[in-house]
């Protein structure tokens, strides 16, 4: 991709051999602006939402997610950010062919302060413990399960602080609240003391969370709705990096779910007010009073389909309206996209992206609702990337979903719209799959713009179906902090204190180095060291020069090399002969060295101190070059 006036080209064709009745989405992430109405009421505006099945101790859950208030600036005071009272939030199961209600999830929160004879609205100290002494304003919440007239009670929780800083330690690295936010983490019991002490275990099996996270969605969406001047090379910008938001995660049984796991689900979320707000002034104001019915004012299903499909008279519509009614009012901008239009215009200069009769986009979008086939093994889970030496992503994990690979089998007919034989990807052909993510679902960490532009650059609607890449057309590909493989999944939210916005936009996190010297045997070894600076992780490769440097003119050059990256008294890594590991990934750098005998590495590193080592193979001794590069 070009950056302004150039195009970028479209990498990749891959054609796919599917029936002429499945429909692929357009997916692609919020920019947290959806509609003109909703951007003025930041509690209400939902941002995101999640689906995705995952296995706990042998049994199968639905675990659905809602993230609200978007572009949260981490420490911001005196007052915090917080879900809203006078806000019912709502997470909905729907039938996914017609948008039918199901089972509602209602979240209302009720605030309480401990004094208001204080400036200090959210923490007078220290917090040790949710809802402690120093912890002033503090939220709860109630969970309803809503079934037709029938309602049942399933519990409450607390809402933990959020991340000041030093007010907020254990949000941190070693507890200090001058670090950075904490890593995900595998493990429940390596959750924060926050985080862990939030999550609510609630009747029937149900598991909830609600607080403040890290924004889990990454993409360039200011080039975007900059007339789509897409960047490229070094110029990588998150809009959403460096942001918080509120998020709701609810953990439902499937032996909870009408009709139980054979079968596919939609998913939805809602943010109503009541009908009216009162208002008083004067000295003897009694302050805001809501009262009336509750009335929906934002809808979030399939990300993006209110902001890039439907047209700004009726954006508004949108989030008033179910999605029982988006055949008769919104199927007309799924099927004929003006995304496709400006796509084709701005970035493609040609007529690529079929922009009518696109009855495959409508088959996912209408009803807008995310569609997850309950019948699969649970979703593989993204980490901090395939590399990362913190906590790597699953096996099989791809942030492109189909796209990458990434597949689950489907074991019954349970009418996902894209279900595919095994013989259409390469797979099984006595079997049946869904993509791995979505469109079946969506979990944290997928690129959801990369894989909504290929569908609409794609042609899904004859045999055989002609799918386009456009993986990395936004030159955004990973989130900016490490998410949790466990409940409640999403990461940590950013320090106000130590965080940073679009860190790569700023100074280098890391400045290239190179040493050169005498390999000898024993603990003369050729020793280095390098510092990632910020507070988000960098790919870096380190790489062990001996064998290549003789037709540099360097005499005495050491035959062979192995070199290891240490972290303190820990190594991380080490190498022997680079093409015995990450060939692929490290030619992919251009950094690769020049002869098989040398070594290198290639690792996603967070912020911090690092030592390499080379030591010549068999005692060899000699000249030799450790070298470490940050790579895009």
């Amino acid at each position: 991709m070009k950056s302004k006036s150039h195009p970028r080209p479209v990498r990749a064709f891959l054609a796919l051999a599917l029936s002429a009745t499945i429909g692929l989405s357009p997916v692609r992430a919020s920019s947290h602006q959806d509609a003109p109405l909703i951007t003025r009421d930041p509690a209400a505006n939902t941002t995101d939402v999640y689906a995705f099945v995952v296995v706990r101790n042998g049994q199968k859950f639905l675990d659905v997610a809602l993230s609200v208030y978007p572009h949260q600036e981490p420490g911001i005071g005196p007052n915090k950010f917080n879900f809203d009272p006078n806000v019912l939030y709502q997470i909905f199961l729907a039938n996914p062919t017609t948008g039918a209600d199901l089972v509602a999830y209602q979240f209302q929160f009720t605030d309480a302060f401990k004094t208001q004879a204080t400036i200090l609205q959210s923490y007078t100290g220290v917090v040790a413990a949710n809802g402690d002494s120093a912890q002033n304003f503090t939220q709860t919440y109630t969970v309803t399960k809503v079934v037709g007239n029938a309602t049942t009670a399933l519990g409450s929780g607390t809402v933990p602080p959020n991340n000041q800083g030093n007010a907020t330690p254990k949000y941190n690295k070693g507890d200090d609240g001058n670090n950075p936010a904490k890593d995900g983490v595998g493990d429940a019991a390596q959750l924060d003391d926050y985080t862990r002490g939030a999550i609510a275990t609630l009747s029937n099996g149900y598991r909830a969370f609600a607080g403040q996270r890290e924004d889990p969605f990454y993409g360039d969406i200011n080039a975007i709705f900059d007339l789509l001047s897409l960047k490229s090379g070094a110029q990588r910008f998150d809009s959403q990096g460096g942001y918080n938001v509120h998020s709701i995660v609810l953990e439902i049984p499937l032996a909870e779910i009408p009709g139980g796991e054979n079968q596919t689900m939609g998913v939805y979320a809602t943010t109503s007010r009541r009908a009216m707000t009162v208002l008083t002034d004067g000295a003897n104001s009694t302050g805001t009073a809501a009262t009336g019915a509750w009335v929906q004012v934002g809808r979030q299903g399939n990300p993006l389909f209110c902001e890039a499909f439907i047209a700004l008279a009726d954006k508004d519509l949108y989030n008033r309206t179910k999605p029982t009614s988006d055949a008769a009012l919104f199927k007309k901008y799924s099927d004929n996209p003006e995304l496709g239009v400006l796509i084709n215009a701005l970035v493609l200069k040609g007529n690529i992206a079929p922009v009518t009769n696109r009855a495959d986009l409508s088959a996912i979008f209408i009803p807008d609702v995310i569609k997850v086939d309950l019948s699969t093994g649970r979703a593989r889970l993204p980490g901090g990337g395939a590399t990362n030496a913190v906590l790597a992503d699953d096996a099989g994990y791809s942030r492109l979903s189909i796209f990458g690979g990434d597949v689950l089998e489907s074991p019954v007919a349970s009418g996902h719209p894209f279900r595919l034989p095994g013989s259409a990807i390469g797979a099984d052909a006595t079997k049946f799959y869904v993509p791995g993510g979505w469109p079946n679902g969506r979990r944290f960490g997928e690129d959801v713009i990369d894989i909504g532009v290929t569908a609409i650059i794609s042609d899904l609607r004859s045999l055989p179906l002609t799918i386009r890449s456009a993986a990395g057309i936004d030159n955004v590909d990973s989130n900016d902090a490490i998410l949790n493989k466990v409940f409640p999944y999403i990461g940590t939210p950013f320090n106000g204190r130590n965080y940073d916005h679009n860190p790569r936009q700023a100074n280098s996190p890391l400045l290239n180095f190179s040493t050169r010297g005498n390999i000898g045997t024993g603990e003369n070894i050729l020793i280095g060291g390098f510092v990632v600076r910020g507070n988000t992780p960098q790919r870096v490769l380190v790489r062990a020069t001996g064998p290549s440097l003789a037709a540099l003119g360097v005499t005495n050059a050491i035959s062979d090399t192995i070199v290891q990256i240490w972290q303190g008294q820990t190594m991380l890594a080490e190498n022997d002969d680079w093409k015995t590991t990450q060939q692929a990934a490290i030619n992919a750098t251009g950094f690769a060295p020049l002869n098989d005998r040398e070594g290198a590495i290639l690792l996603t590193l967070q912020p911090g101190a690092y030592t390499t080592t080379i030591r010549g193979k068999n005692n060899a001794t000699g000249v030799g070059l450790v070298e470490a590069f940050l790579v895009d």
